[in-house]
């Protein structure tokens, strides 16, 4: 288990990070949890796409998404534990479950798409399916 500041306790599985674009799913991910918006716009394209399934929302373009970060009233969360992260080409993944300071678990799985293969790539869309 380690430490992220903000108090986001954060479990990786053993070998998820073991790989440039998983390590940036990862970040991303803690990113947008924690509202850090010089990460998000590193990794973030600028017409990126982020789906909620949940909430029926279609979040467009880096500055809405930065905007919709800063904006929500979020829940805080206590915990991140990762089951998985896979990547294949362009594609990406990662699941598992989100504890927020009131004890609710969420489970969690972000689908990326990432505007091309390389390293350099950024995040083109993202599809969040949450419990």
């Amino acid at each position: 288990m380690n430490r992220y500041p903000n108090e986001i306790n954060l479990i990786i599985p053993k070998g998820c990070d073991n790989a440039p674009r998983k390590q940036i799913v990862i970040e991303f991910t803690v990113a947008i949890l924690k509202q850090q918006n010089d990460i998000v716009k590193e990794y973030a394209d600028e017409s990126i796409i982020w789906y909620q399934l949940k909430d029926n929302k279609k979040i467009e373009g880096q500055s809405s998404l930065i905007t919709i970060l800063q904006d929500e009233n979020k829940e805080i969360v206590d915990c991140l534990e990762i089951s998985q992260v896979i990547t294949h080409g362009k594609y990406a993944s990662i699941n598992g479950v989100l504890t927020l300071a009131n004890g609710t678990k969420i489970d969690f799985c972000d689908v990326y798409t990432f505007s091309n293969t390389a390293r350099s790539g950024k995040v083109k869309e993202i599809k969040s399916y949450k419990l």
